[in-house]
């Protein structure tokens, strides 16, 4: 195998198509890879000299001979740590040392050595993907079997569904959704804090912990846990828990408004679920990706339990007289799937803003 080479076309469609078909619906980037060619393929063969194994998501360098006989050090990007295993990966699957082949995304750049992870392949023929897992490995968010137990009470761990095809989905979580929110029903001040949007400001790539609603519509897994007087909601990859109560509808004495607000949760006679938070921080990019919120922030969830108990369809109603003119409304679904450890790696901002170094 040559050390580093550019693949023919067809054979880059072949394994574009590949990859799109098997790829995880839900994934999405925490920060767009425009920057990435995701219709180009390289092939890269060198040794591991650094692996970062952090949140949000995970980094290898390695030590390439390009034609010239010299070495370049490439960067990788991966999926998120809870992505790669549930791909079946683990923390020493490739370790500094290893000798790999590996298939990327070039950057658009062809001076920046950096590049978007298919999969590593070892000298002994094992290969462990980014974004999809390799055969023999079920992906965590199957529920087409009977190792899924159905919930009765939203009860179980699930993550969210896309109504889009997996080509359209891979492009939306790669390089899609990364815009200014210019389609709302924006405030003076909200449209001129959209005019100067810029999606390196996103709060996330600091670190601060994701505010309802967005942590909402988050592609990690979730964990809801049912009691009679509550709701505890953990997600995947943070150190969040929301708490629905059902035996209050106003905040304790003492209440410290945070950027998941304060959640009372009520059982409709059809046993639909409603949620209803206020009492929020104000919070950056509070609202959506792009758009701040206030304390004046309320969010009105409805939960709907599939008659099989797999899947939930969503609404959500956001309003908040600082930013929204109209009230924004969300709707979306969630499927259950296996429960499973959570990974719960702090997130680490040197990780979160490596690729920055890359633009």
């Amino acid at each position: 195998m040559a050390q580093l080479k550019r693949l023919s076309q067809s054979l880059k469609v072949a394994l574009f198509g590949l990859l799109v078909s098997s790829f995880i619906v839900n994934a999405e980037a925490h920060h767009s890879r425009a920057n990435f060619d995701i219709d180009s393929i390289i092939e890269l063969s060198g040794t591991v000299t650094i692996v970062r194994w952090r949140s949000p998501h995970v980094f290898w360098a390695i030590d390439v001979t390009n034609e010239q006989g010299e070495i370049e050090s490439w960067t990788i990007e991966g999926h998120s740590i809870s992505g790669l295993m549930g791909n079946g990966w683990q923390e020493d699957s490739v370790k500094v040392g290893d000798h790999v082949d590996v298939l990327v995304n070039p950057n658009r750049n062809p001076d920046r050595k950096f590049g978007l992870l298919d999969y590593f392949e070892h000298d002994d023929g094992r290969i462990f993907y980014s974004f999809r897992p390799p055969e023999g490995v079920e992906p965590l968010r199957r529920n087409d079997d009977q190792m899924i137990a159905p919930s009765s009470d939203f009860s179980g761990t699930w993550t969210r569904m896309s109504g889009e095809n997996a080509a359209q989905s891979l492009r939306a979580a790669l390089v899609g959704g990364f815009s200014a929110p210019t389609e709302l029903a924006l405030t003076p001040i909200a449209e001129e804090q959209v005019a100067n949007f810029d999606m390196n400001n996103d709060p996330y790539l600091d670190c601060v912990p994701l505010a309802v609603p967005r942590i909402i519509t988050w592609p990690y897994a979730h964990r809801w846990t049912r009691s009679p007087n509550q709701i505890l909601i953990e997600k995947e990859q943070s150190p969040q828990v929301r708490v629905i109560h059902f035996d209050q509808d106003v905040p304790p004495e003492g209440y410290v408004s945070t950027e998941l607000g304060f959640s009372a949760g009520r059982i409709l006679d059809d046993g639909s679920l409603i949620i209803t938070s206020n009492n929020f921080a104000p919070t950056p990019w509070g609202i959506v990706r792009g758009l701040d919120s206030s304390s004046e922030k309320q969010v009105i969830e409805e939960y709907k339990l599939a008659d099989d108990g797999l899947t939930v369809s969503y609404s959500f109603t956001v309003s908040d007289s600082v930013y929204l003119t109209e009230p924004l409304i969300t709707e979306g679904r969630y499927r259950k799937i296996a429960d499973h450890e959570f990974t719960n790696v702090p997130c680490d901002i040197e990780t979160s803003r490596q690729h920055l170094q890359f633009e």
